[in-house]
């Protein structure tokens, strides 16, 4: 899925539009994460970041992190694990 919208370029004067993008990318992942609309998993692949990155940027910005119910946990645990079969395999 693809979101655009325009921003007056007099507020980023200092920034470039990478740098905005990536911190629009973070915040959104923030506020979707800490109002529990997306999983920390989630919020890490929105965010574009590590999970250790955004659990440290969710301490920086002072967000109480959720605890993840087991089935929250199961449906995680599914996905990155057919993400690892779907890759090509050294011999």
């Amino acid at each position: 899925m693809q979101i655009s919208f325009s921003l007056p370029e007099s507020l980023f004067i200092a920034e470039s539009p990478e740098s905005m993008t990536k911190k629009i990318r973070m915040y959104a992942a923030l506020g979707l994460y800490q109002s529990g609309e997306l999983s920390i998993g989630a919020a890490c692949e929105l965010a574009d970041m590590n999970r250790y990155s955004f659990l440290d940027f969710c301490k920086a910005e002072s967000v109480t992190l959720r605890t993840q119910t087991p089935s929250e946990l199961e449906i995680e645990f599914k996905k990155n694990s057919d993400s690892l079969n779907d890759r090509p395999r050294k011999i």
